[in-house]
């Protein structure tokens, strides 16, 4: 019997990997493991929502709160994934 995972438009976050690793002890489940992770957590949607957020309004937020615009960046570079995604 084979698991049933959700299907993703992108690979797993570089979290829910490290994640997975840390849940999964089997190697080849871990993939599955992290997709679910991403799923079910929402990160996925959360980093592209914030990356929306200041590729659209950056400059409008940066000249108001640029310590919150630091902040967004850091965090997108702490949890997103190494790959850059294609605009869309």
């Amino acid at each position: 019997m084979f698991p049933m995972t959700p299907a993703l438009k992108h690979k797993p976050t570089d979290g829910a990997m490290r994640a997975a690793k840390r849940i999964e002890h089997n190697p080849s489940f871990i993939q599955s493991t992290a997709e679910i992770i991403d799923h079910e957590t929402g990160v996925r949607e959360l980093v592209e929502l914030l990356e929306n957020i200041i590729a659209e309004g950056g400059d409008l937020i940066e000249n108001r709160n640029p310590e919150l615009v630091a902040h967004a960046r850091a965090a997108l570079r702490r949890y997103a994934d190494e790959v850059p995604r294609q605009a869309e």
